[in-house]
């Protein structure tokens, strides 16, 4: 392992520089476990959704415009000369359409320019990726290691409730998930951390070596892992507890579908062999709100 380096880049926050930072130091040929988790984080890190950030900028050039045609106004009512004593003063027309250009700028300027920035962070990150012998639009290329059990419960709810389309055949492809698998909601038929799970991953890292001979795997690429959010994240405290409330919430929400929406009456409508476990889903599904509630709290 040779010293590592530090580079300034005007592309990135001080949260990517850190990321950018730490596995930097590692310039092998390939990253460990937790070195990998760390360069998905901050490749994933700098793809926030498009879409969003520019209503976002569009809705800071529009409270801009009102705010400086607000001053203006009240300006030219303060100092500016009267035609008419006790009457308002008419802004001249120059004054609102350069307050409309300044906001139109601010928006679509500040818009383009972290447009500009993420990209390349994002292709400094890929680069990172690379170098560790990854493949930054094939995350699960060499299986899905780097996927926590509780992000890829998360991901195999969410792909139990998309219709038909190319988001879950997008789904299908990178994940190996199918409709037939051994997962299932309304009781959840696996948990984290079990021999359950393992076997699960297996089944769907088989699934991806077949569907590899079927053709190319779909890239996932800065677009797409910002609309959708599908790269690997690292595995922290709260992210492991936001991750188990999707699946355990997706879980209880079948399980009223199907028995019932009160829960105290499960006794007489939830099979025998699965009741304790759907009072298993129900309860934990409290205590991780009660959790992540705490953890809001704390911060």
């Amino acid at each position: 392992m040779s010293a590592f380096r530090v580079r300034d880049h005007p592309a990135r926050t001080r949260g990517q520089g850190y990321t950018l930072w730490s596995v930097e130091k590692f310039q092998t040929a390939s990253f460990g476990i937790e070195e990998e988790r760390i360069a998905w984080e901050g490749l994933a890190s700098t793809c926030s959704s498009p879409v969003r950030r520019l209503g976002a900028f569009l809705l800071l050039g529009f409270t801009t415009f009102i705010a400086t045609t607000t001053v203006v106004a009240l300006f030219y009512n303060l100092f500016g000369a009267r035609s008419v004593e006790s009457q308002g003063v008419a802004v001249p027309p120059e004054a609102f359409y350069a307050a409309m250009f300044f906001s139109l700028a601010l928006g679509v300027g500040g818009y383009l320019l972290w447009l500009l920035k993420s990209l390349r962070s994002y292709d400094a990150f890929s680069r990172v990726l690379r170098r560790g012998g990854l493949y930054p639009k094939q995350p699960t290329f060499k299986g899905l290691t780097a996927y926590s059990d509780e992000q890829l419960l998360a991901l195999r709810s969410r792909y139990e409730n998309l219709k038909d389309g190319h988001l879950k055949r997008l789904f299908e492809t990178t994940f190996g998930f199918q409709a037939d698998d051994s997962f299932s909601l309304g009781p959840l038929s696996v948990l984290p951390e079990t021999f359950e799970m393992d076997s699960l991953r297996v089944e769907w890292e088989a699934n991806l070596i077949l569907s590899s001979e079927e053709g190319p795997r779909p890239e996932i690429g800065w677009w797409t892992e910002g609309r959708h959010g599908l790269l690997p994240r690292k595995p922290d405290e709260v992210r492991k507890l936001a991750y188990s409330l999707r699946y355990t919430e997706d879980s209880v929400r079948a399980l009223k579908r199907r028995y019932g929406y009160r829960a105290d009456h499960w006794h007489a409508t939830v099979p025998e062999g699965k009741l304790w476990d759907a009072v298993r889903d129900y309860e934990d599904a409290r205590r991780l709100q009660a959790a992540l509630h705490r953890r809001s709290r704390v911060r």
